[in-house]
Formats: structure tokens, sequence, C-alpha cells
């Protein structure tokens, strides 16, 4: 009997790693709104998206071997398309950042206009911000979904279950908040 599945017992801590990371994502996103800061920075996105995929490759954990609910599933796919919008966001950023520093390929012609490039900087700012515009308005229906599908996932837990699904999750979001100012690309030498 030691075929015990890693997957199935350890369903609670995956979940508990899933809702922190990404609870932690959507608090980002949505902090600069709240703030009425319009400005996007490419390390705080770049952060963003690297809670989105570590709650991605938690999500994917937690519904392996036919464990977890539709529901489960369905929050994974939508975790996956809220890093693609991130990554879009990103890659806006970065391709307004070259064509300001004068820092991408097409951009060594002496043949290139200035204004244009200036046009075009402002284009992928404006792309990126309209990206983080239908993001928030995302965010905003799948709030109560959210609740919901833990609320669901808490009541199919035995007590066991549910205690190592609060000490992941509560573990993880004091280490998230430790790792506040660790910049995105040493993260993973923080957090699990």
């Amino acid at each position: 009997m030691a075929a015990n599945n890693h997957f199935d017992n350890n369903r609670p801590v995956h979940l508990g790693f899933r809702d922190a990371y990404y609870e932690r994502a959507i608090a980002l996103l949505l902090e600069k709104r709240e703030l009425q800061q319009c400005e996007l920075a490419i390390d705080e996105y770049e952060r963003i998206l690297f809670l989105l995929r570590s709650a991605r490759k938690h999500a994917r954990l937690a519904i392996r071997r036919d464990a977890g609910s539709e529901s489960d599933r369905l929050f994974c796919d939508f975790i996956n398309v809220l890093a693609g919008n991130v990554k879009a966001v990103l890659s806006m950023l970065n391709l307004r950042r070259m064509v300001e520093n004068a820092e991408g390929f097409f951009l060594s012609s002496e043949e290139i206009n200035q204004a244009s490039v200036v046009l075009q900087a402002e284009e992928y700012e404006r792309r990126a911000h309209d990206i983080v515009r239908c993001v928030h308005n995302t965010l905003g229906l799948a709030r109560t979904a959210f609740e919901r599908l833990k609320e669901e996932n808490r009541r199919q837990f035995s007590a066991e279950e549910q205690e190592r699904y609060g000490r992941a999750s509560g573990h993880l979001r004091d280490l998230l908040k430790q790792a506040a100012g660790v910049p995105p690309h040493h993260a993973h030498n923080v957090l699990p």
C-alpha cells in the first residue's frame, strides 16, 4: 500500500499555495488601480507574472490524477489566461523600453524617423494600459467565483486537510510579505 498518492495527499497544501500566490498577484494588480497610479513598471509585472506562474503550478498539481472539481480545473485555466495577459503587458512594456532607449534591432538604422519611434513607444504604452484595464475588469467578475471555489474546497476537506491548507497558505502569505522587497528574479530563492 505504498501507492498512497502524493498528489492526493498534498492536495490541500497545493491548494493553499495556489490560493496564496493567486491572492498576492491579484492584490498587486489591483493595488495601483486603487492608488490611481498609471505608470506600469516592468519589475512589478515581472513579480506578478512570477506569482501567477507559481499559482498555476500549484493549481496543476492540485488537480493531478483526477483530484479536484471541474471548478478547480476551470480556475487553473483562468490563472493560465491571466498569466498570459500579464506576459502580454510585459511584452508591450519591454517593446516601449526598447524603442525609448533605441535598443531594438530595427532602431539601429539611420533612416528611422524619430517622431514615428516616439509614436510607437506611446502605442505600446496604450496597449499595455488597455490589457491592464481588461484584466482589472475580469478580476472584478471573478472575485465571487474564487471565494466560492475556496469554500467548496474547504467543505470537502477533512479537519486535518483544513489544518494543512491553513498552515500552507498562512506560511506562504507570511513569506510573500517578507519577500515584498525581493527583486522578482531572486524570489525563487525565498519562496517555495
